[in-house]
């Protein structure tokens, strides 16, 4: 048992974004990952590292560039190989930009975020054959009281009036920017809730550069597969 001095990790160090979004991109059940508009998920990752960097003090966003405001490592291997990355450019860009690099990057940023739930007992890993040869690999959820608090907390805010704070705001624009939210707040009662979500989504800067990707992203994909169907 862990000595009572000691509290759980995650009361040390809660969730990283990059964290939430890896473990909310799970099936509760299955482990599988859902099944997301393409490289939604990319860009909803690349977003969530951006916002990890902004809440540490690291960068600063505005609507034409992000800037470096402190390079100095945080100590989080999760987030310091991107403020590396960044502050070795010599040149200041946009956000999305950097949203479009960190996206080309998704296995870096994914693999270890996923490393890092399971070491604090979140998730199990679980290697499946298919036909005895194709490879199957899942998540499946040990504890889910990570993934039942953010829900109901950002489920409460889309359902009343509150103002959200600073992080929760963040969040919630990351998560509807790569198509989550259409997966976590599917019920019935959220359904009339689409414009106070949208206005939520609105209020974070990088969220809406996610969602502008993602959406960019997916008319490129359907327009050339548009125009690779032979006309009759």
């Amino acid at each position: 048992m862990r000595p009572s001095s000691q509290p759980p990790l995650d009361a040390v160090n809660p969730l990283t974004f990059t964290e939430e979004i890896v473990l909310l991109a799970l099936d509760d059940q299955s482990g599988a990952a859902l099944h997301l508009p393409v490289t939604a998920l990319s860009y909803g990752l690349a977003g969530a590292v951006l916002a990890d960097l902004a809440v540490a003090g690291k960068i600063d966003t505005d609507a034409a560039r992000l800037t470096i405001l402190d390079p100095s490592p945080t100590g989080d291997p999760l987030l310091d190989p991107w403020l590396a990355l960044i502050a070795a450019e010599n040149k200041v860009h946009s956000v999305a930009y950097w949203l479009s690099v960190l996206s080309d990057r998704r296995a870096e940023i994914e693999s270890p975020a996923l490393d890092r739930l399971l070491a604090r007992g979140i998730l199990r890993r679980q290697d499946k054959k298919i036909l005895w040869v194709i490879g199957l690999r899942r998540y499946p959820t040990i504890d889910g009281h990570e993934r039942t608090e953010v829900r109901t907390r950002l489920g409460q805010l889309i359902l009343g009036e509150d103002l959200p704070d600073p992080r929760d705001a963040m969040l919630i624009s990351l998560l509807r920017g790569c198509h989550l939210t259409d997966h976590i707040f599917d019920g019935p009662e959220f359904t009339t809730r689409e414009p106070r979500l949208a206005t939520l989504a609105k209020m974070d800067l990088v969220g809406r550069e996610v969602a502008t990707a993602t959406s960019a992203a997916i008319i490129a994909l359907s327009t050339a597969m548009n125009a690779s169907v032979p006309h009759m």
